[in-house]
């Protein structure tokens, strides 16, 4: 009888532990993805790397807009990319910038005196339906990836 007893005091307490593992909205509800970017930092010589483009890549968060900029902390000259993405596997979308158009931000910016000038690729995602769940904010969110461009 207390085997029984014992057994059926354990089986109470596995049941109110699990239990407790179920939140309001269910088991198994994933959270809203985060956009992040998949390098934080670039290391760019336009004279001698044999790589000519640099490869953006982030997390798409799937509802979600997204602009891309360039700026820097010389100045506030921003200008704004129109480069084509690409949405590859696992939800993460790319874009191709050539150092063409990185070169020719840093002199537009007027950078191109700096040795070893700093300027940033900002992504800024904005929600399209507020209805959907999602991690960014109302006004949208943005991260940032800094790139030490050598001439």
């Amino acid at each position: 009888m207390k085997k029984l007893f014992n057994i059926f005091a354990a089986v109470l307490l596995i049941a109110a532990g699990l239990c407790s593992c179920v939140d309001e909205e269910g088991a198994g509800v994933p959270a809203p993805k985060s956009m992040f970017v998949e390098a934080e930092e670039y290391d760019v010589n336009v004279t001698t790397d044999e790589v000519q483009t640099l490869v953006l890549r982030w997390i798409d968060v799937e509802n979600a807009t997204y602009q891309v900029t360039f700026s820097n902390a010389e100045n506030d000259i921003v200008e704004t990319l129109s480069n084509s993405t690409k949405t590859g596997d696992l939800h993460v979308i790319s874009m191709d910038i050539p150092y063409s158009q990185l070169a020719a931000y840093v002199e537009k910016a007027g950078l191109n005196g700096i040795v070893g000038c700093d300027f940033f690729i900002n992504i800024t995602g904005k929600p399209i339906d507020a209805s959907q769940p999602t991690a960014l904010d109302a006004d949208g969110s943005t991260v940032q990836a800094t790139v030490h461009y050598v001439e």
